[in-house]
């Protein structure tokens, strides 16, 4: 099973790069020249910032895909040292709702086929997801999600979703708290 990024989730991940840019606009010049990123970069954000309306809009966007065709953890890591900001952890959020989404895609499949097949669902169903989900989080409690998972396929409870989620979320602080 691969996964293919849906056009719903491209253009949120393109909302986010676009906050980003926002925020990189609003930066002081002196900022700005501290930015971890290219001088064209810097160049182009100082040019947006006198600009009004429409003609800055479309600055942005432009920002914004040139942020898109490189990485912006760089830039993410910046604004959160210098401004707090909160990007970052909005972006880590959505990429555990994304995850926790996934895995039970992954569920639902398996207890699709499973149903299909006339047999009772496997207690280790395939899930590239939850595999991803265990390399990122040594810590992750593989049963703990599994039972929450063929709970929620076999009753769509969005109690059951939700201690997807929590698992998840408890897994990353640990994992973040272990880096540091």
């Amino acid at each position: 099973m691969s996964y293919q990024i849906s056009r719903s989730e491209k253009k949120r991940r393109a909302k986010q790069v676009e906050s980003l840019s926002q925020e990189l606009v609003n930066l002081s010049s002196h900022e700005i020249a501290k930015l971890p990123c290219d001088d064209f970069l810097k160049e182009e954000i100082r040019t947006a910032q006198p600009l009004k309306a429409g003609a800055r809009k479309r600055q942005i966007k432009y920002i914004t895909k040139q942020i898109r065709e490189t990485d912006p953890e760089p830039l993410l890591n910046y604004l959160e040292a210098r401004k707090g900001s909160r990007l970052k952890k909005k972006a880590a959020f959505h990429e555990l709702e994304r995850l926790r989404d996934d895995i039970i895609t992954d569920v639902l499949a398996a207890a699709e086929e499973a149903l299909q097949a006339d047999e009772p669902m496997a207690d280790h169903w395939l899930s590239p997801a939850l595999d991803m989900a265990l390399a990122h989080f040594p810590s992750l409690d593989e049963m703990d999600i599994r039972k929450a998972a063929r709970r929620y396929a076999r009753s769509r409870k969005v109690a059951y979703s939700r201690e997807i989620f929590r698992t998840l979320k408890a897994a990353a602080d640990t994992a973040k708290i272990e880096q540091e």
